[in-house]
């Protein structure tokens, strides 16, 4: 035996969401379920309250002359974001070696290390050599061992001295 569900009373009209919207668009107002009148017999409930709407909703659905096909656009955004991430990986990778390179001069055991360079195109002819001809490190400032060596020692220095100076005064 099937079971029939009164979620909603076979009296109580049902409001479609778009009705709503329309009459707020015409400035009307909305009224409570209670306080609508009874749809008459034979007319549909839509039809008994239906008034012409008006506003920018109320045009109904865009024409495919409105503006471009969906796939379209997004070809077009995929295109900008491509054209603004190339860029920025070409830079984070050269930015990556420099990093790289700088970190195995510290470690060398060499005479003369290379203290500050940047990332370069290997060929910067043109945007797509730029994008796509890779990348060198070239070297701006050299340093011998001895000079490291011996800054890295006053700066341990002055560190030292500025604790105990800070230890000693009075709180």
């Amino acid at each position: 035996m099937p079971t029939v569900t009164q979620s909603f009373p076979p009296t109580q009209a049902i409001d479609p969401p778009t009705s709503a919207r329309a009459r707020v668009l015409e400035g009307g107002t909305l009224t409570p379920t209670a306080a609508r009148p009874a749809p008459q017999a034979g007319v549909p409930i839509a039809a008994a309250r239906a008034r012409p709407a008006s506003g920018p909703r109320a045009q109904g659905a865009p024409t495919a002359q409105d503006g471009l096909p969906g796939w379209a656009k997004g070809v077009v955004i995929g295109g900008l974001l491509l054209a603004m991430a190339m860029p920025a990986t070409v830079l984070l990778s050269r930015s990556m070696l420099v990093q790289d390179a700088l970190a195995a001069q510290s470690n060398s055991k060499a005479a003369l290390l290379c203290t500050a360079g940047d990332g370069r195109a290997l060929d910067d002819s043109s945007l797509l050599s730029w994008l796509f001809g890779g990348s060198y490190f070239a070297c701006g400032e050299w340093e011998t061992r001895d000079a490291r060596v011996q800054r890295e020692r006053d700066r341990d220095q002055a560190n030292f001295l500025a604790r105990e100076r800070a230890r000693q005064q009075p709180r």
